[in-house]
């Protein structure tokens, strides 16, 4: 299982980088990244602004892709994944998110649907995992916004799970604080 960790933005409403957060003496990005691993995932990462200062910290065997049009939105770092890897499906989370435990990628996994996505307690939420039988139709697209493209495409599913994880979003230093410590 490949999961891509999006983290190309300039988090232009904290104070610092998102992924240079530190929790518990760890940049955010690689406890994210250690974590993902834990679970025996492979892992990629999309930078885009500060890519050099970010990537020098990111530990050995991550696969790093980078966005060079990262101002355009998160969907151009989903499309850049697909452009770069060749995986029969990618699971999508983002950096200002705390990791999901195990078992909500698990659910996502025996979604029949070629795209899935998180869903709880009436709303859809990262992670997502889209099949690589979408590619050409994801790299065509004009939607602009990932949640967009998903709706688009009429076939995704929102798969239950039981995770309140998956709908906490760190957009502001106070978030980071109480989400992450």
């Amino acid at each position: 299982m490949t999961v891509v960790l999006l983290a190309a933005g300039r988090s232009s409403r904290t104070s610092d980088l998102k992924s240079l957060y530190r929790v518990e003496g760890e940049y955010l990005i690689n406890r994210q990244i250690r974590q993902l691993r834990s679970y025996g995932y492979d892992v990629a990462v999309v930078l885009g602004h500060a890519f050099d200062q970010i990537s020098a910290i990111l530990p050995d065997g991550v696969k790093v892709i980078r966005n060079e049009v990262y101002e355009e939105g998160m969907f151009s770092s989903v499309k850049r994944a697909f452009e770069t890897l060749d995986a029969p499906e990618l699971y999508f989370c983002q950096v200002d998110r705390p990791v999901p435990d195990k078992r909500v990628f698990e659910a996502l996994s025996r979604s029949n649907s070629a795209v899935a996505t998180a869903f709880f307690e009436g709303h859809r939420a990262p992670p997502q995992r889209i099949s690589a039988v979408m590619r050409s139709d994801l790299l065509a697209s004009d939607a602009g916004r990932l949640d967009a493209w998903i709706e688009a495409t009429g076939i995704a599913e929102a798969v239950d799970v039981d995770d309140p994880k998956v709908v906490l979003n760190a957009n502001t230093d106070e978030e980071l604080r109480r989400i992450f410590g």
